[in-house]
C-alpha cells in the first residue's frame, strides 16, 4: 500500500511538473521567442537531429514493414474477393496505427533519450544554474526549441512513413499479387480521407510532444549526481510508453 502511495504521489508531481513546463513553453512561443537568434539556431539543431538525422532509418524501417504489410493485407484480402476493399484496409492500418506508433517509437528511442540525457546533464553541470543567473529563461532556450522540433518532427517523418511504406511496399513485395500499380493507387486515392490524415497528423503530434515532455521533466528532476541519470531514463521510457498506449486507446475508443 505504501508501495502503491509513493507510486502515485510521483505520478501526480510528474505530471504537474509536465503541465507546467508546456505552460512556460507555450507562453515562451506565443511571444515569438523562437524568432531570436540565440533560440533560432537551437531550434535548428534540433530539427536537424530529430527530423532530419532519422531519415535513412525511417527509410529502412518503412520499406520493411510497408512490404509486410502490403503483402500480407493484398493477398489476405485478394483470397477473399475483397478486391475493393484494399485501400482501405491499408490506409487505416497504415495512417491509423503503423505509422505514427512507428515513428513515435523511433523518435523516443533516438531523440527521446537524449534530450532527457542532455537536459540531465545540464542541471548537474550547473548549466541551468548559469541561465538562471543569466536571467536567462530556461524555458525559451531549453524548452521550447525541443519541444518545437518533437512537434515537428512527429507527423512530417510519420507522413514520410505512410508515403515510403505504401508504395515501396507495392513495388518489393505487392507486384507479386493479382493487381496493377494503377489499380492499386486508384484504391489508396479513393480511401483515404481528410480524416485519416487528421488522425495521423493528430497522433503523431500528442505522442511526440508527450515524449518531449516527459523527456524534459524527467531530466529537469535529476538533482546531483550522475547515478541519477539511468534511473530517471528507466523511468521516463516507463511513462512514455504508458502514454503511448493511453493516447492509442482514447483515439480507438473515441
Amino acid at each position: 500500500m505504501q508501495t502503491l502511495g509513493r507510486w502515485a504521489i510521483d505520478r501526480s508531481q510528474s505530471y504537474t511538473r509536465m503541465f507546467h513546463i508546456f505552460v512556460q513553453t507555450a507562453s515562451a512561443a506565443a511571444r515569438l521567442t523562437f524568432l531570436n537568434s540565440a533560440v533560432f539556431f537551437v531550434l535548428i539543431r534540433q530539427i536537424y537531429f530529430t527530423a532530419v538525422q532519422p531519415l535513412t532509418l525511417i527509410f529502412i524501417t518503412a520499406l520493411i514493414i510497408g512490404s509486410v504489410t502490403v503483402h500480407i493485407l493484398l493477398g489476405i484480402l485478394i483470397s477473399l474477393g475483397a478486391y475493393e476493399q484494399i485501400g482501405e484496409y491499408l490506409i487505416r492500418a497504415m495512417l491509423h496505427e503503423i505509422a505514427p506508433i512507428t515513428c513515435t517509437l523511433i523518435i523516443v528511442l533516438r531523440s527521446g533519450t537524449a534530450t532527457l540525457t542532455e537536459v540531465a546533464l545540464m542541471k548537474i553541470n550547473k548549466e541551468i544554474n548559469t541561465l538562471h543567473s543569466l536571467r536567462i529563461p530556461v524555458a525559451e532556450y531549453v524548452f521550447l526549441p525541443r519541444l518545437l522540433a518533437f512537434l515537428i518532427a512527429g507527423p512530417c517523418l510519420s507522413l514520410c512513413f505512410c508515403v515510403i511504406a505504401l508504395f515501396g511496399g507495392f513495388f518489393t513485395l505487392g507486384f507479386m499479387h493479382d493487381i496493377n500499380f494503377a489499380n492499386y493507387l486508384t484504391r489508396l486515392l479513393l480511401a483515404v480521407e481528410v480524416s485519416d490524415v487528421a488522425i495521423l497528423l493528430g497522433k503523431s503530434v500528442i505522442m511526440t510532444g508527450l515524449v518531449c515532455l516527459v523527456a524534459l521533466q524527467r531530466g529537469m528532476s535529476v538533482e546531483r549526481s550522475f547515478t541519477e541519470v539511468p534511473i530517471r531514463l528507466i523511468q521516463g521510457m516507463i511513462q512514455i510508453i504508458t502514454l503511448i498506449i493511453t493516447v492509442e486507446v482514447i483515439f480507438n475508443v473515441f
